[in-house]
């Protein structure tokens, strides 16, 4: 298969019709492509070109004189014609040197014709080889795709899908993965192999966020990368490209790499799924720990491959919810298929990662598999990846909550460590924190039982205000959140209900009658915080997703 569809200045010359003609200017440029061909006698028509025209004329326009033929040629160079063809003769007997110099000094061919010759010949000619030879170039794309399409299907499919790019494209070519060592073909030098990996891993970047189009990346005057990132259900997965030199990326070589990208992204989600079905231990072990089954950690630690290690893993339990506002059909969950996107991530980001989606809940089990000094830094970043990952499958409109649990050091406490994730989890609407480590009280309401303790310390603290909010419709109870919330401020109070100040003021009279005039002061204050956040997690608790709030249980009661 042969590339070479672009007719450049070079080859034209090499006509029939080109035998009388002599190059006179621009001699470095006879490597342009030529896109089409134009007669062209005036620079006031130059607006209608688009680039890489290559010009016939006859000088009548502009030969007389030397402003209009110098705005000509530089209205050519400016709309970044091909070339120009001048045929010499009543309107042009000869080309200036003002106009040589230009031209050479653009690089811009300038070929006279020393006898008469017919445009008309010229264009048909150059034209009809044009559209032959793109015509071949889409036979060879078609031939080429059919062949991605049989290597897709193949084991060692990537090698085997390398080499039929590079015989496509007749250059270096490369996949990287980020965090892994490039592949080549063919292989270069050691040392190159070394040049090119460290450009790779310090300027690809390494998630999803860069565009999915094309790139380039200077490595000398003459030589580029030309790569395209492999994305797939919104996580990149590889990047592919060339190294191209003293050679543009036509859009053979564009479409080319194009259609490699999207046959390597089928390639590699289906070697992530394989994957994943290959993993029925690690799942049932991983089952055993969210059902809380007691397990040796000898017996944890050997099923999970890590026997015979001296060092303890330092380990995170996560969880992950989601919803969306806007469909309530089973269907509208997303794939498992998830799970090994997010495990590509979070083994990029350096955990050994177990996964379970249980319904609209997605668990977690990372392993460092080195010490870093700021994990937490590394666990956010993974949550605002997963959360975009998410959002972009699922829709915008999809509620992504996390929870993570302490530190563990002992994987026989793992569930321990869920348990945490899913309180965090569970008080993600009062904690601006998804770390359990940063719950603070909610730490301490989780592990109270329902009845009686909790329920009998609401109704003991504000159950006057709920009755009240019951028999008469008002908002005391939020109105009491809101005031304590903002540090008895009620100004800002007011500010946050939207209402008077003068409608506070008779609120908190209102308040003072059901609970006493003694309800700001520190020891009945804090009681009554905590009722208030009981309130508010097991009303939350009691609601199914979805459900009216006017049937939802009174959890108080």
């Amino acid at each position: 298969m042969s590339s070479d569809w672009r007719l450049t200045i070079a080859e034209a010359i090499k006509r029939p019709l080109f035998q009388q003609s002599e190059v006179v200017a621009g001699h470095r440029g006879l490597t342009h492509p030529i896109r089409w061909v134009h007669v062209l006698e005036s620079a006031d028509t130059g607006q209608f070109l688009n680039g890489g025209e290559l010009i016939l004329s006859t000088g009548l326009g502009f030969g007389e004189a030397r402003e209009k033929r110098l705005a000509y040629l530089s209205e050519l160079i400016r709309r970044k014609a091909a070339g120009l063809c001048l045929e010499l003769g009543t309107y042009f007997p000869h080309i200036p040197d003002d106009m040589l110099d230009l031209a050479n000094h653009h690089e811009f061919p300038v070929i006279v014709f020393h006898q008469p010759v017919r445009f008309v010949d010229i264009t048909q000619d150059l034209h009809e080889h044009l559209i032959n030879r793109q015509m071949q170039a889409l036979r060879d794309l078609e031939t080429y795709s059919r062949g991605l399409q049989q290597l897709s299907l193949q084991a060692q499919g990537i090698p085997k899908l390398l080499q039929h790019f590079q015989s496509a494209v007749q250059t270096q070519v490369f996949i990287y993965s980020p965090g892994t060592a490039p592949q080549f073909v063919p292989s270069p030098p050691h040392a190159v192999q070394t040049e090119l990996a460290e450009v790779m891993r310090t300027h690809f970047p390494a998630d999803a966020a860069t565009s999915a189009s094309a790139h380039f990346f200077d490595l000398t005057e003459t030589k580029r990368i030309f790569y395209q990132p492999v994305i797939a259900m919104g996580h990149l997965l590889a990047y592919v490209g060339m190294v191209l030199y003293e050679r543009k990326a036509d859009e053979y070589l564009q479409l080319t790499l194009d259609n490699t990208v999207s046959a390597m992204a089928q390639i590699l989600m289906r070697k992530m799924f394989v994957e994943e079905q290959a993993r029925a231990t690690e799942q049932r072990l991983f089952d055993d720990l969210i059902a809380s089954r007691p397990m040796p950690e000898e017996q944890i630690r050997s099923l999970l491959g890590l026997s015979g290690t001296s060092k303890v893993p330092t380990y995170h339990a996560m969880m992950m919810s989601f919803e969306q506002k806007l469909s309530t059909h089973s269907d509208s969950l997303p794939p498992h298929d998830l799970t090994a996107v997010f495990r590509s991530l979070l083994t990029r980001l350096g955990f050994r990662t177990y996964i379970r989606c249980i319904g609209n809940r997605f668990y977690f089990l990372l392993l460092e598999k080195n010490t870093t000094p700021d994990t937490r830094r590394l666990l956010e970043k993974a949550m605002k990846e997963i959360t975009r990952i998410t959002t972009s499958i699922m829709g915008a409109d999809t509620l992504v909550s996390f929870g993570v649990g302490r530190v563990g050091r002992r994987l026989s406490e793992a569930s321990k460590h869920l348990a945490e994730a899913e309180q965090a989890l569970a008080f993600h609407h009062e904690s601006p924190s998804p770390f359990f480590s940063d719950l603070g009280l909610f730490r301490l309401l989780f592990h109270v039982p329902y009845e009686p303790v909790l329920k009998s310390f609401i109704h003991d603290y504000i159950g006057p205000l709920i009755a009240h909010d019951e028999e008469h419709g008002s908002q005391l109870v939020h109105t009491l959140r809101v005031y304590l919330n903002t540090n008895l401020s009620k100004q800002e109070a007011a500010e946050k209900l939207f209402i008077h100040r003068q409608t506070l003021y008779h609120r908190l009279e209102k308040i003072s009658e059901c609970l006493g005039d003694d309800y700001a002061t520190p020891n009945r204050r804090i009681c009554i915080e905590i009722a208030l956040r009981a309130l508010d997690w097991l009303s939350k608790e009691s609601t199914p997703v979805g459900s009216d709030s006017k049937e939802r249980e009174k959890p108080w009661h």
